[in-house]
């Protein structure tokens, strides 16, 4: 566990630190359209960074802290999903969807970890 928790953060770390390179390599010029592809990748870098640091400290916790943390992965994942294939400028039932979908998952999983399960 210890060591994928490790790749976890090295992965974070990495994003973190490459992610003018990454939007760079895939939007070089600096078009109108290109600038606002730029700015979406960006952004979606760091909901993944959010994600992969809320995971690592996920491993190993139980309880409403596990909750918790699950729910700010959900909601990092569905931030980029929401950004590729929704609309970001209005709240739209897709988004609704989503965030029931994240607290009942992240329940889940924080009940089936809980340290009080029998």
């Amino acid at each position: 566990m210890k060591k994928v928790k490790i790749t976890l953060i090295i992965a974070a770390i990495v994003l973190f630190v490459s992610n003018y390179e990454i939007c760079d390599y895939f939007y070089p010029t600096m078009s109108k359209a290109d600038l606002r592809g730029w700015w979406y990748l960006k952004s979606n870098i760091y909901a993944v960074i959010v994600a992969l640091v809320f995971l690592s400290s996920s491993i190993g916790t139980r309880g409403i802290l596990r909750f918790f943390l699950d729910v700010g992965i959900g909601f990092a994942v569905a931030n980029v999903i929401d950004k590729v294939y929704f609309n970001v400028r209005e709240f739209t039932d897709s988004d609704i969807i989503m965030i029931i979908v994240v607290i009942l998952i992240s329940a889940f999983d924080a009940y089936k970890n809980s340290k009080y399960k029998k």
